[in-house]
């Protein structure tokens, strides 16, 4: 962290960060490092300053199925592998080690070389271990990351920088803005890149003639797309974006080719022989998706697909039970399958499935077999499947709802949730329905309005003990809840060889959480302030619904063993090491907690 380079990167977010709180300044909603109360809060840029903090690995990629979009570029290369590095921090303050990870996120890209033919058959080769090889660190250095390989390419950054707390947006049950930009380095030079197939939204809207010739390339190449498989040239592209949750799949600003272009824009088009858009409108949904802010806002969790696991030094109750996102789940048949086809010197299927699709029975050819989709997972209301040619449904009883839609978005991306009158509600259910007022220009003026309730909790079923809490406190779209009795504490329902039940006692804040933590008394707060309570179970197959994500129970508690592997669904921001306020701080002055819902702050004995 003391290099030229990095030194650079830190100023170029810097003067990002400022400029986006200027601009929100001046859109009525000013931002504060140092919190107390309910206002909006900025990313502390002596985060990337100090010596307490560091980017911890805590992931490798290989993206050997980007082979295809090198093959665009005519690179030669064998994919890509990714070094994925995530802000942590621990320092001593007052006796104690304070230490968490921040929503903050580098990912290091390096091509990897073909082999001496010019194939990628050996590369394959040595990611597929062979029956007497344990898959360990000396394996890794020695064979797919050996250095000789690999070809430093560029460094992505994805960061949380603003957030609002539920306080403030006591509809949306809180919001948070991402910084996403991509860094090329060359010794101590670095250079500011293109996202990936995300267009510059503002400077098309003005240049007519640049827009219409960006129309021009996608019909040129309406296949490629189809395939998700292209390349949009440089000249469109911006070089940072901003993306937005909550509501992430929903939001106008996270579909950027939306306010370019009208469905009449490409109706002349033959959607007749492509595998997945069949009208203009999915042929633009295809397009955001695309996009940065599309694909990190649609099936993600929190706007990241890799959060990685902690190590010791997380306090219990600020961990995470699942590292990846529904997306990278769902993906990684089709990159396993790429890889079994590249070994075995056969064509991989190439199709790219929408972001926030289930996962597949993945074939060498032919069509995808889309599993299901199971509780809480995105899905396209009926009259938006019929656009695409390659859908999935709803599994396990569950219908496919909305829980918000969006002015000027034209796909409504929904959840499988159980149906209205069913009596299998559980806690952590969504209870709560609206639609977001979208402000092009500013989404952090975006305005979400609760129309009405989804949950029937009508008297005469099961339902009756459950009440709807609202988003104020913190859980958008509001959750079903009900208190733990003796047997949920015990996990009395969660019995070997039976499926896991839909929820389970896991933890809550509360009043004295929130007076705590505003307090800065960490220890008191994580020791006496937490309470039990219902929360829909999760596991490493089993996820969380959108701005949602599973987390950890405490090693210590009681019949912890009846549980292990599963987790409980919290509210992102609920967990400290995915915000990036009210951390206890090294520097004088330290971050105050504002008096929000939550829990799980960042200390260990």
């Amino acid at each position: 962290m003391t290099t030229p380079a990095y030194h650079q990167i830190v100023e170029t977010v810097a003067g990002d960060v400022a400029a986006l709180r200027a601009e929100m300044k001046a859109g009525g909603r000013p931002l504060y490092e140092v919190t107390d109360g309910n206002v909006g809060r900025i990313m502390d840029m002596r985060w990337l300053k100090t010596d307490a903090a560091r980017f911890r690995l805590v992931g490798v990629v290989n993206r050997l199925d980007r082979r295809d979009f090198t093959e665009i570029r005519g690179d030669g290369r064998c994919g890509e592998v990714r070094f994925i590095y995530r802000l942590a921090y621990s320092f001593k303050k007052n006796g104690k080690v304070l230490a968490s990870r921040l929503p903050f996120n580098f990912n290091a890209v390096y091509s990897a070389a073909a082999d001496a033919d010019g194939g990628c058959v050996g590369v394959a080769g040595r990611w597929t271990p062979q029956l007497d090889e344990a898959v360990d660190t000396s394996w890794l250095v020695g064979g797919p990351l050996e250095k000789a390989g690999l070809g430093f390419k560029q460094l992505e950054l994805n960061a949380q920088v603003v957030r609002f707390p539920s306080g403030q947006e006591t509809e949306f049950g809180g919001q948070a803005a991402y910084l996403m930009r991509i860094f090329g380095i060359d010794r101590e030079t670095v250079s500011e890149k293109p996202l990936e197939n995300t267009p510059d939204t503002a400077r098309l809207a003005e240049d007519a003639a640049l827009k219409a010739k960006l129309a021009g390339y996608i019909s040129a190449n309406l296949a490629a797309v189809d395939l998700g498989v292209y390349d949009i040239p440089d000249e469109f592209l911006a070089k940072k974006a901003i993306s937005w949750s909550t509501f992430g799949s929903a939001r106008l600003a996270n579909h950027p080719f939306t306010p370019l272009f009208q469905p009449t824009d490409f109706s002349g088009l033959d959607y007749s022989a492509l595998k997945l858009v069949r009208t203009p409108e999915a042929l633009v949904e295809r397009l955001d998706n695309g996009a940065c802010q599309g694909c990190h806002q649609a099936g993600s969790t929190a706007g990241f697909h890799f959060i990685g696991l902690d190590d010791k030094t997380t306090s219990p109750l600020n961990r995470i039970e699942v590292g990846i996102s529904p997306h990278l789940h769902a993906e990684m048949p089709r990159r396993e399958a790429w890889l079994r086809a590249t070994v075995e010197g056969k064509e991989p299927n190439r199709f790219r499935p929408l972001s926030f699709a289930p996962r597949a029975n993945w074939k060498d050819t032919g069509d995808v077999a889309y599993v299901p989709a199971g509780m809480a997972m995105p899905c396209l209301m009926p009259e938006d499947a019929a656009r695409f040619g390659s859908t999935w449904q709803c599994g396990g009883g569950t219908v496919c709802t909305p829980l918000a839609t969006a002015s000027g978005v034209r796909t409504k991306l929904a959840q499988c949730l159980l149906p209205k009158d069913s009596e299998k509600m559980f806690s952590g259910h969504p209870c709560l329905t609206g639609s977001i007022a979208s402000n092009g220009t500013q989404p952090f003026n975006d305005r979400y309005s609760i129309s009405s309730q989804f949950a029937a909790f009508a008297p005469g079923i099961s339902r009756t003990a459950y009440t709807c809490r609202p988003p104020k406190i913190g859980v958008p779209a509001g959750i079903a809840y009900r208190g733990c009795d003796d047997k949920d504490r015990a996990f009395a329902a969660f019995k070997p060889g039976k499926p896991t039940p839909s929820e389970i006692c896991g933890l809550v804040g509360g009043k004295k959480f929130d007076i705590c933590v505003a307090t800065n008394n960490f220890d008191q707060c994580l020791r006496g302030a937490v309470n039990r309570g219902n929360r829909p179970a999760c596991s490493a197959d089993r996820f969380c619904r959108e701005d949602y994500m599973c987390q950890s129970l405490p090693s210590d508690t009681p019949g912890i063993g009846k549980v292990k592997g599963i987790g409980f669904c919290s509210p992102t921001y609920f967990i400290f090491q995915m915000r990036i306020d009210n951390h206890a701080t090294p520097w004088a002055g330290a971050v105050r907690a504002a008096m929000g819902a939550g829990f799980g702050a960042a200390e260990v004995e």
